[in-house]
């Protein structure tokens, strides 16, 4: 027989657990949307850093073939500096999808696992229902039996 707050127990203990889980993965998730705007921040500051020394460099009223020659060195130097930080922002960007679909199989898996909590306790219920409805079914049973018990001893004593 199947002992139904057993199943109901497991069903819920796999329930905390896969809510455990789905937290855990939400936790990471957000951090990962976190480095995402630490890295777009990163990234808008290096370019900033660009415009910023064109900026200067056009501004300089000595500005000589020399000086725009390092200046473009120095461009140079930034625009590696951006691209690295393109790099990181595509990365962090693709570890935040990474996590996200890992939060969604984790929602799902707590969904699945609340519908089986749900479902044991139906089942539980049920059973216990039938057995009600069985014990009720016996004593009707024993009662009338016991009615014609009496019933023939009368017509024994009477007869």
């Amino acid at each position: 027989m199947i002992d139904w707050l057993r199943l109901r127990d497991l069903r819920e203990h796999r329930r905390g657990r896969a809510l455990e889980v789905m937290l855990a993965d939400r936790r990471t998730a957000d951090a990962s949307v976190g480095a995402v705007q630490a890295a777009q921040g990163a990234l808008g500051q290096a370019e900033n850093a660009k415009t910023r020394h064109w900026r200067a460099a056009a501004a300089d009223p000595g500005l000589d073939i020399a000086s725009l020659a390092a200046a473009a060195a120095w461009s140079r130097v930034l625009d590696g500096a951006i691209a690295r930080e393109h790099s990181a922002v595509d990365e962090a960007e693709a570890n935040a999808r990474a996590c996200a679909r890992a939060l969604a199989r984790s929602r799902e898996a707590l969904i699945r696992a609340a519908g089986g909590v749900e479902k044991a306790g139906r089942l539980s219920e049920s059973a216990l229902s039938l057995g009600r409805r069985r014990e009720d079914a016996r004593l009707e049973e024993v009662a009338e039996d016991v009615a014609a018990a009496r019933w023939a001893a009368r017509a024994t004593r009477e007869g």
